[in-house]
């Protein structure tokens, strides 16, 4: 009886864990850092804010690293979003 009660509270525990995670990035944060050094490098998006910046690369990466999105739609998608 013993075991079924911790096994009972053992799979209540893990099933408690897994909803309750916060979500992992695959990508590197030096692959953030490396868009966004680049981003405010580019003429065409100066006077953007630096967090629309960084909204930015963060969905591009998302997309492409960590979904396997197209690059290019991946980049326009991220930029209508976030550079209007």
């Amino acid at each position: 009886m013993e075991k079924i009660k911790h096994l009972v509270f053992l799979s209540f525990f893990l099933l408690t864990l897994m909803l309750f995670t916060s979500g992992v990035t695959a990508y590197e944060q030096d692959m953030l850092l490396d868009c966004i050094s680049s981003a405010s490098e580019n003429t065409s998006i100066e006077g953007v804010s630096d967090s629309s910046i960084e909204n930015y690369c963060d969905c591009a990466l998302d997309l492409i690293v960590d979904q396997k999105k197209d690059v290019r739609e991946s980049g326009y998608e991220c930029a209508v979003k976030n550079f209007q």
